[in-house]
């Protein structure tokens, strides 16, 4: 009775052993067997990525996993997808389960419920799962066309490489150099005359201020002045003069009549003729002209 009862022990001990291993393994795979689910088949073309227990999200939360995946039988280039889903989960006829792979290889299953229909999908029903094209795809797509371009960029790295091997780009660097040098002196001199211009520009404001101040009292000076007398007295001048001058090129007053008689001018021209030769001969022979007796 005792080895039979060791006996019952030890295959209980092993039933038991086998319950936890196999628990254990389905919980390092995230499935709970304690945890009511509803099974669904999602069929996909391609699942690379997919692995069993890839979650299944519907907005971002888990709502399942994936539990296994099996060819088609009927058409082997279709893999055949179980999912266990939550047991209160309704899916809606119409909701589309969209496989996304990362870039960095993992992938997830994500929900998208159809939120136009009272109908529901039942387990039996098989359901098209659609893939998305992440970056992975997209750049296989490029592939071929990376490819046409090598020779090109093989090309222009050959001809930045010429121009980098060329003299005149050394020789254009060293003129870029020796402008930049110039400009930093032109730059220096430009601050000598920014810092003068400084001390200076107070003084020629000052002298401004001062010119602006001395024109402002010329001004009210001429202001002052009354320029409609002056202009008045200038006028009655120019009138006297102009009257002077009529009078004196007239010949009807004895000023005129002396400066333009011609036969007047010529006798007092004479006259002044006679004069002097009457004084010269005076001085040659003064006894003709003085008597003087000695008694």
């Amino acid at each position: 009775m005792d080895k039979i009862s060791k006996e019952v022990k030890i295959g209980l001990a092993f039933i038991i052993a086998i319950f936890i291993l196999y628990y254990g393994i389905n919980f390092l795979k995230g499935i709970n067997i304690f945890k009511p689910s509803n099974s669904f088949i999602l069929v996909f073309d391609n699942v690379e990525g997919l692995t069993q227990s890839t979650p299944v999200t519907l907005n971002g939360f888990q709502v399942g996993l994936v539990y296994s995946m099996e060819l088609d039988p009927n058409n082997p280039s279709r893999v055949i997808t179980y999912l266990n889903m939550d047991k209160g989960l309704k899916i809606p006829t119409g909701s589309k389960f969209s496989l996304d792979v990362s870039v960095l290889g993992s992938a997830s299953i994500a929900l998208e419920m159809n939120p136009y229909t009272k109908a529901y999908i039942s387990s039996s029903d098989t359901i098209v799962g659609v893939r998305k094209k992440g970056l992975m795809d997209a750049a296989g797509g490029m592939l071929p066309q990376v490819e046409l371009l090598l020779p090109k960029i093989d090309s222009i790295l050959l001809g930045i490489q010429a121009l980098v091997n060329n003299p005149a780009l050394a020789q254009s660097l060293t003129n870029v150099n020796q402008i930049t040098e110039d400009l930093a002196k032109t730059s220096k001199q430009f601050n000598a005359m920014a810092v003068s211009l400084n001390k200076d520009v107070p003084v020629i404001t000052g002298n401004l201020n001062a010119m602006s101040s001395d024109l402002a009292k010329t001004t009210k000076q001429f202001n002052q002045m009354d320029f409609v007398s002056t202009f008045n007295s200038v006028d009655s001048t120019m009138k006297n003069i102009h009257y002077l001058s009529t009078k004196v090129t007239a010949k009807d007053n004895s000023l005129g009549l002396l400066l333009n008689d011609r036969e007047l001018y010529d006798s007092i021209n004479s006259t002044i003729g006679n004069a002097s030769l009457l004084l010269k001969d005076v001085k040659e022979n003064p006894q003709r002209y003085i008597n003087i007796k000695v008694f």
